[in-house]
């Protein structure tokens, strides 16, 4: 049996289902270990850990809603497809709230088990390629980099509130991922908050924070009731059991100066101060950027690899990056989906950078902020995916991977927005 293909562990109490399974899987090559029950299925489990499970609803000994359970807190990352004879959508919605990717019905046609069986380790891999890029340590060799990356060593695992402080773009969203990574709470749950989505409930907050990472983006921009309830459970330990990590691209010291922040939370948060330097200020790491963006968009998101010459990274070197490392990464996945040839050049550079400065300007000419933040957002969506149709002259396809979406709900959001693109 070759064991190129992943290890996958099939559990139904029907035996002719289960060796047709097996069967149709070993055909393709597939790596299959099969369980006629529960008590079965943990021992497989347990003896080789499996990269996908497929699961029957329906067993004498135990449900497979509970085995899922079982498996998803044994191991978080394990993929696992729910398959049923009697399925509803009322148990296919808790079966995907616990952690199953997907709920295939029988009868299984070939067509329809293969399908599920790919499509679920695709998403396998991609968040695994999500994991590693989001964990991983920071690119660039400056000595900013090295330093902040021996900083971040030696403060992760303390216990007292982290605050990031940069520019847009510069990467606060990568190095807190990297300080969860080596922290106390590695193993809990990044969530992040943002001003919008900050809970006000304090028994909620609690309750979502206990041993997971915090990462609190746009800091300055919190509501004064979030402000209150922050500083009400520092000021009596109650976040104690969870890594705060804060983020801000703004003065916190001008925002308390303005009464728009509360000075006893910034003396609360300011223990810990990370600065991020902006992309400007540290370009002789843009090539190990460029090479590092290249690797993963042609990995993870399935882009055709294209080699930037010498004379292109001088020209990125070059830059201003207003916008970033934030920047950098959009205008690399632009070139990589636009450009037609194997090397990108040059000139491919100037015009990739051209439409991002015209990407930007007629963005900050036509949102009106006057407006509803619904209205507000529903008016940047139209304006961005126009501008992505417009690079992409009317491709649907090719504007779908810029924007990272699916291409069916591209299509969906753009008949939502009343867009046409045969009119692009």
């Amino acid at each position: 049996m070759s064991t190129d293909k992943p290890l996958i562990l099939v559990v139904d109490d029907e035996p002719d289902i289960r060796e047709l399974i097996r069967d149709i899987l070993q055909d393709e090559n597939y790596q299959v270990s099969i369980a006629a029950n529960g008590e079965q299925a943990r021992k497989e489990f347990n003896t080789q850990p499996p990269d996908l499970v497929l699961l029957d609803i329906w067993m004498p000994d135990i449900d497979g809603i509970s085995l899922l359970k079982e498996f998803k807190q044994q191991n978080k990352a394990v993929t696992i497809v729910m398959i049923s004879g009697h399925g509803t959508i009322e148990t296919a919605v808790e079966a995907t709230r616990l952690g199953a990717s997907d709920f295939i019905e029988k009868p299984l046609s070939t067509a329809k088990l293969l399908r599920g069986v790919e499509m679920a380790l695709e998403n396998r891999a991609k968040q695994v390629a999500i994991r590693r890029e989001l964990s991983q340590v920071p690119v660039g060799k400056s000595s900013q980099m090295n330093l902040l990356r021996e900083q971040v060593e030696r403060i992760a695992r303390h216990n007292m509130p982290i605050m990031l402080i940069g520019e847009g773009g510069a990467g606060k969203h990568c190095f807190a991922h990297y300080l969860h990574s080596l922290g106390n709470f590695a193993d809990g749950k990044f969530i992040e908050f943002s001003p919008e989505s900050f809970p006000l409930d304090s028994l909620k907050f609690k309750s979502l924070v206990a041993n997971n990472c915090i990462y609190i983006n746009d800091l300055a921009l919190l509501s004064d009731e979030a402000q209150a309830l922050l500083l009400h459970l520092l000021e009596s330990n109650q976040l104690d059991h969870c890594q705060l990590i804060c983020a801000t691209q703004y003065s916190l010291q001008k925002a308390v100066d303005n009464h728009d922040f509360t000075e006893g939370l910034l003396y609360q948060l300011n223990s810990i101060t990370l600065a991020l330097p902006p992309l400007r200020e540290h370009i002789e790491d843009i090539p190990e950027l460029v090479h590092h963006f290249v690797d993963l968009q042609t990995t993870q998101a399935g882009l055709p690899y294209r080699r930037f010459t010498v004379a292109a990274q001088n020209r990125l070197r070059n830059h201003d990056w207003p916008g970033n490392v934030l920047e950098l990464k959009n205008v690399i996945q632009r070139l990589l989906v636009l450009g037609e040839g194997d090397d990108i050049d040059v000139a491919d550079i100037e015009h990739a950078l051209k439409t991002e400065a015209e990407t930007t300007a007629a963005g900050d000419e036509t949102i009106n902020f006057d407006l509803p933040l619904r209205e507000a957002r529903e008016q940047f969506e139209r304006l961005y995916l126009l501008q992505k149709l417009q690079e992409t002259d009317g491709n649907v396809g090719k504007a779908a991977k810029l924007a990272g979406m699916e291409r069916t709900h591209l299509y969906r959001k753009l008949r939502s927005l009343g867009i046409d693109t045969k009119q692009i």
